[in-house]
């Protein structure tokens, strides 16, 4: 098990070293790892035994290695595995681009339905080896995964420049909005990746769009979605409009844990 807590507030509440002790006697966990807040301290073994750098685990079936030391967050997103899942249904037989792919989460769902072609594009190269393996761990052709290391602003200009078409477009970036201040300009940020992705879908594609700010309101995420098809002068049907999983909950009274937003849109023209 993995565990960050995000505030020193939260640092100074929890009884981690107990949280430990239970997850290992209750849940049956061999070694629990904390991994720190602060960018400049490495994370540490709080109980159980010594582990590898990465880790084998398995979702929905499917394999994945997780650097759990170095990775982002706790190594690995477990809040998009049911949204993972649902993209299988448009996948088979598709070309698929996975942009901000990280280790191809999304790039081993769509290749495990029967994707003809996945290509997944991320600024981190360790995070694109990881990918690599992930995509040969389920036993998926090697021919049909490419993974580049490229600003994800920049392929998808490109790509628009040189008339490539994708069946499956899938934009997971990381938060555009830490602070309420950033609204406005992450907001615009989005409008221009959703609109680059639209571009590039050819018709009766899907373009899968996702935000993990807690700053962004479903409406407002909406919102984006439609400028931005419409800066790519598209129309666009919404299929499903989706968030975090149950293991995810929520204050009713606290609309900003509600944080993860999951649009998929199918282009009509």
């Amino acid at each position: 098990a993995v565990i960050k807590l995000d505030s020193t507030g939260a640092e100074a509440f929890w009884d981690i070293d107990r949280i430990a002790e239970l997850l290992i006697e209750i849940a049956g966990i061999n070694s629990v790892y904390q991994r720190l807040k602060s960018k400049d301290k490495k994370g540490k073994l709080i109980a159980g035994r010594s582990l590898p750098e990465e880790v084998e685990v398995i979702e929905n079936g499917l394999k994945f290695l997780v650097n759990i030391k170095q990775g982002q967050k706790t190594g690995f997103f477990l809040d998009q595995r049911e949204n993972r899942k649902r993209i299988q249904s448009f996948t088979q037989n598709a070309k698929v681009l996975n942009v901000f792919g990280y280790t191809g989460g999304f790039s081993v769902y769509a290749g495990a339905a029967g994707a003809k072609q996945v290509t997944t594009v991320d600024l981190a190269q360790p995070a694109l080896d990881l990918a690599d393996l992930n995509w040969l761990l389920n036993d998926l052709p090697s021919d049909s995964h490419t993974s580049v290391k490229a600003d994800a602003f920049d392929f998808l200009e490109a790509q628009k420049q040189s008339g490539q078409l994708w069946g499956v477009v899938i934009l997971d970036p990381p938060s555009y909005i830490h602070a309420e201040s950033h609204l406005k300009q992450g907001l615009n940020a989005y409008t221009k990746l959703i609109a680059a992705g639209a571009s590039i879908t050819s018709n009766g594609g899907i373009v899968c769009v996702a935000s993990c700010s807690s700053h962004v309101t479903m409406e407002a995420f909406l919102k984006c979605c439609e400028e931005g098809v419409g800066k790519a002068r598209k129309t666009a049907r919404v299929l499903g409009v989706y968030g975090q999983p149950a293991d995810h909950p929520s204050p009713l009274v606290m609309a900003e844990i509600r944080y993860l937003k999951f649009v998929i849109l199918k282009i009509i023209s």
